[in-house]
Formats: structure tokens, C-alpha cells, sequence
């Protein structure tokens, strides 16, 4: 993860928040968060904040019991998702949790979500969380994280999706193609029921090609520079 310092943090998470909510990832709920280096400390959105208006002024702090370091409101309900993740997984610097459609629709149907395309190839054996209500007690956001256990994302049946990755632009992208895998493969769906799933030598040799630092920062430049030609960053300091 980037050392960056605690302001670019913050304005990071406020971004991503910006960015998820226009592609309609995010809605009047969801939050992003960022563990904050060398400390049990993260930063997340605050419950009562407009994802669709968040400021960086609106970004909380908290340990990781959840309870409020820096902010004036309360973090999200489902903060434990956050917090009992990142007690038991310390590669993760971000943890993203978001109410994507297609990823949610397939999970209604009971269809795994499989890699069909190239730089969601990453998207397969993701497990499902059968709780469908909110995360909001230590217990429940226990039992999530050991499902997620080392992988980097669960799914939230009739309920969303969790994400998690070293660093806010690494979590950003993966739920943005984890979603795109999703809605391709929903897509292929109503052509045939048997469709075409990446697998073998080839499948890994896609994964291995298309994941790379270098593409993690080009999604997310391809997206902050959309959002901004579209409004979707004014007033976010």
C-alpha cells in the first residue's frame, strides 16, 4: 500500500465513494474504508454522510472496535464488516462494501460467478454469505470474515457484495470488474445456458496479464478523470 499521508487518505476514500456511487455501485448505502498505516486505526464514511455529496469532512476515523477516534458522526452500522476484517487479515488495506446489481441478481439465482472476461478473470470460487440483513452486530461480521478467509471478496446474498484489497485503488477496481464480470456473464446467460468461461492455461495467463499495478492505476484515472468531467467531484474538500 501507497504510504500516503492521512489528508490523501481521506480525500481517496471520498473519491472512490464519489466514483461508486455514479456507476450506481453505491447508493444511499455502502462505505468505503482505508486502514491507516502502522496503526489500528481506519478511516470510512460516516453513516450520515450523502454518498452521493460526501466531503472529506465527512470521513470518520475509528479503532478497530469501532469506536469513534475523529469525525463528528458515527460510522456506518455495518462497520464490523471493517473492523473484523481487518483484525484477522493484515494485507488488507481497504475494505469496500457496496450493493452491486448484477453481482446481486446472480446470487438471487444461486449462479457462482465464474471469469468470462479478461480483467475481471479474477472473479471465481467467491464465497457467499447467507445472512441477508445488515452486518451490524461483532458476531455476524465475525462470521463474514472468516467466509471472505484469504480471498478478496464474499458475496452478500440478496444483500451485496464485500471487497477487499491492499489499497483503496486496488479495492476500487476490483468491484468495479468484479461487477463488470458479473453483467457479462448475466448477459451471456440469456443467449445460452452453457456459455464460455475462462479456465486452464489460458485463464491464468489472463489473470496474470491483466491485473497489474499499472492497470489498478489506470482504472482508477480513467474513472477520477470521468467523474470530474461530469461533476461528480465538485466540492468533495
Amino acid at each position: 500500500m501507497d504510504q500516503l499521508n492521512e489528508i490523501e487518505l481521506k480525500l481517496q476514500v471520498t473519491k472512490a465513494i464519489r466514483m461508486l456511487e455514479k456507476m450506481g455501485l453505491l447508493d444511499m448505502n455502502g462505505h468505503v474504508s482505508c486502514r491507516i498505516p502502522g496503526k489500528d486505526y481506519f478511516f470510512i464514511n460516516s453513516r450520515k454522510a450523502s454518498r452521493a455529496s460526501i466531503s472529506v469532512n465527512d470521513i470518520v476515523m475509528c479503532d478497530l472496535n469501532g469506536n469513534l477516534l475523529e469525525g463528528d458522526s458515527e460510522p456506518p452500522s455495518e462497520y464490523h464488516i471493517h473492523t473484523e476484517i481487518y483484525k484477522r487479515r493484515d494485507d488488507v488495506g481497504s475494505i469496500i462494501h457496496n450493493h452491486p446489481h448484477y453481482q446481486t441478481i446472480l446470487g438471487i439465482a444461486d449462479v457462482p460467478i465464474r471469469p468470462v472476461f479478461g480483467i475481471g478473470s479474477f472473479a471465481d470460487n467467491i464465497p457467499v454469505y447467507e445472512k441477508s440483513s445488515l452486518i451490524n452486530n461483532v458476531e455476524m461480521g465475525a462470521e463474514l470474515a472468516e467466509i471472505l478467509g484469504s480471498g478478496i471478496s464474499v458475496q452478500l446474498r440478496n444483500h451485496g457484495t464485500v471487497v477487499v484489497e491492499e489499497s483503496v485503488k486496488a479495492a476500487f477496481a476490483r468491484s468495479v470488474f468484479l461487477e463488470e464480470n458479473a453483467k457479462k456473464q448475466y448477459d451471456a446467460l440469456l443467449l445460452h445456458k452453457n456459455i464460455k468461461v475462462l479456465e486452464g492455461e489460458n485463464l491464468v495467463r489472463t489473470r496474470d496479464t491483466a491485473w497489474q499495478p499499472s492497470i489498478i492505476q489506470k482504472v482508477w484515472t480513467y474513472h477520477e478523470e470521468k467523474a470530474k468531467k461530469e461533476g461528480a467531484l465538485v466540492e468533495i474538500n
